[in-house]
């Protein structure tokens, strides 16, 4: 039995080896990408795509999308999140925003379940948390005032005071219970630094510096000639300035100004950027005013860019300038990725069409159908639930439910409109009852559609593109107005066209395509597929253990495996001669005597028996050979 026992060990451990380095070798792939032209990426091996589902095309023409991938996302979805139990706040949240049918009510039952003090740990997972209750109809009053309690004011921010007339003026300036006179000369510049602690001159004396043990003071301001005045804003590490939206106008002698910081943040120590954009994105969903966090948002992107802050400040404030430079940040013309990215481009990707979601723009169709071509054969995106989940909701974009627990309408469905808040006649809003997606978006009972210049925009010529935020106006062609920029339309080339890059040379992380061609001689690169041609380290410490295990069996069994060796030999052949004796019959010679050793018989010599071996063979043979030696004696 133990012979038996060794042995199977042996099997069982080679069995191992040969399994898992066969699954090493075919694990060459995380999705359609790292494949070739024709294969699909099928549990993480490169195989014949034979459903000729979602190939890309060319001439800027979108692919043909099949009506069943959205779905088959879902089923992926489902099965993998389950009843949401085995997931992070952060994926039980993306799913319910995705709002999967059949698992929706188990994970929303989760998610409240986690739910600590009016809180889920940490201002983002909140935060989240209270975007996906709020999707789910559910109140979350009592989180909202838990992530309100987290403000911080910012300490990374430095305000300055502007003053600005067509001429020269005397202006006074009160706070804290003092006023305080300045002199504005002709060229803007203030001539005279009686501003009092809270102020000083800066920027070559054009504006006044507010210190920031003042943020909480609020500044009167007086001239004796027409004036405008306003707050301007910066990050501490940056050059660029902002300035803060509203800026007064005042008549000169009459007229007065006030003007106070406004500027907050979340953090649970400090200001967290990550933790504000996505705190401030809760508080708009649920109601709030953010306006005092809208600074601290802008200005800080500069130094967050791995959180691809364009896409949130473009939800927030519905600012075009944001949608036109998160467009003009589209790598190839098909997906997104933050520099540095904190998540990955189909994350990325997912979130910029959160917030484009309603833009008509070419590269908003484009992008979604590289993220369908991108979808693995198991339906998923990057095989979890994380990316999944966000891309669901970004290319479904799914109603959620009411607070009496029934679906929500599509504002489309009821013959209304989405657009910009900002925009909507008060009477007309009725967003409270129809759905609209995320952010400044509302459903509007009429369109009110302006002229195309008078949303900054143009009409992009038929061999244009715009590069930025297209909607609708009342004079342009289909209905297309460019808040953007019209750019030339790049020539698409087959490489760019199934999804890869031109460049001079792949970097060290990527690997050249010869099947696709590129212009002025660059080269079609893709992401390598694997780290390197050889066994992955891993599979070496495998072999190197496995070794290990069957020296020590070997070692351990070692006269075993002699014998065992032995009867191989002999192929397991009992000794028949005639010195054995037959069961049941006795020996003979009888019993051995006690103190001395068994009579052996004894063995013919081995040149006996060789001799008599030979005797055997056939005897004409033998006469002959009989023959040649008496011939030679």
């Amino acid at each position: 039995m133990k012979k038996v026992g060794a042995l199977l060990v042996l099997s069982l451990s080679l069995f191992l080896f040969i399994s898992i380095a066969a699954a090493a070798e075919g694990d060459n792939c995380t999705s359609i990408s790292d494949c070739d032209s024709g294969e699909i990426c099928d549990s993480g091996e490169c195989t014949i795509d034979t459903t000729n589902n979602q190939q890309p095309t060319t001439n800027n023409q979108p692919a043909q999308q099949d009506p069943d991938k959205i779905e088959d996302g879902f089923d992926c979805l489902e099965e993998k999140a389950d009843d949401c139990s085995g997931l992070s706040t952060q994926e039980t949240a993306l799913t319910i925003l995705a709002t999967p049918e059949n698992i929706f009510d188990d994970c929303v039952d989760e998610l409240e379940s986690r739910e600590n003090s009016d809180h889920w740990g940490n201002i983002k997972d909140t935060s989240l948390a209270i975007l996906a209750l709020k999707h789910a109809g559910k109140d979350t009053e009592a989180s909202e005032e838990w992530l309100l309690e987290q403000e911080k004011t910012p300490t990374d921010l430095t305000w300055y005071l502007e003053q600005d007339s067509n001429e020269a003026s005397e202006c006074h300036i009160g706070y804290d219970g003092d006023d305080y006179t300045i002199n504005v000369g002709d060229n803007k510049k203030i001539t005279s630094d009686n501003t009092g602690s809270c102020l000083t001159r800066a920027q070559s004396n054009f504006w006044l510096k507010i210190s920031s043990n003042c943020f909480d003071e609020e500044f009167s301001i007086e001239c004796d000639k027409d004036f405008i005045a306003t707050l301007l804003y910066k990050n501490k590490e940056s050059s660029t300035l902002y300035i803060l939206e509203g800026t007064e106008s005042a008549p000169g002698l009459t007229g007065q100004i006030k003007l106070s910081v406004k500027s907050k943040c979340f953090g649970l120590n400090s200001c967290d950027y990550e933790s504000t954009i996505w705190a401030t994105l809760a508080l708009l969903e649920t109601g709030h005013n953010i306006e005092e966090y809208i600074p601290y948002v802008i200005a800080m992107s500069d130094t967050n860019e791995r959180y691809l802050p364009e896409a949130f400040i473009y939800i927030l404030t519905n600012y075009e300038d944001y949608a036109t430079k998160l467009v003009a940040n589209q790598k190839l013309g098909s997906f997104w990725q933050a520099k540095q990215s904190a998540n990955d481009k189909f994350y990325d990707t997912a979130l910029a069409l959160v917030a484009l979601g309603s833009s008509s723009s070419e590269q908003i169709t484009k992008a979604r159908d590289w993220l369908l071509f991108q979808q693995g054969s198991n339906g998923c995106w990057n095989n979890n639930v994380k990316d999944t989940a966000i891309v669901l909701w970004a290319l479904s974009g799914r109603a959620g439910r009411s607070s009496g627990g029934g679906g929500v309408t599509y504002c489309s469905e009821a013959n209304y409109f989405c657009i910009p808040e900002g925009e909507c006649i008060i009477g007309e809003d009725v967003h409270e009852n129809y759905f609209c997606g995320i952010g400044t978006t509302s459903c509007c009972t009429n369109e009110n559609l302006k002229l195309c210049s008078e949303y900054n925009g143009e009409q992009c010529a038929s061999e244009k593109v715009c590069v930025g935020n297209s909607r609708k106006a009342t004079d342009a062609l289909n209905g297309d107005c460019c808040t953007g920029t019209c750019e030339d339309r790049p020539t698409e080339t087959e490489c760019e066209s199934n999804f890869y890059a031109c460049m001079d040379t792949c970097s060290e992380f990527q690997e050249s395509v010869s099947s696709y061609s590129c212009d002025n001689a660059q080269v079609c690169c893709r992401t390598k597929t694997t780290e390197s041609d050889g066994l992955s380290w891993w599979i070496w410490i495998l072999i190197i253990l496995i070794l290990i295990v069957l020296g020590a069996i070997a070692y351990i069994f070692r006269d075993r495996l002699k014998l065992f060796w032995f009867r191989i030999k002999t192929r397991f052949k009992k000794d028949k001669g005639k010195g054995s004796t037959s069961p049941g019959r006795p020996d003979p010679r009888g019993p051995p005597r006690p103190g001395f050793p068994p009579v052996r018989r004894s063995q013919p010599p081995v040149a006996q028996m060789k001799r008599r071996a030979y005797d055997r063979r056939d005897k004409a043979m033998s006469d002959t050979f009989q023959k040649l030696r008496e011939m030679s004696g």
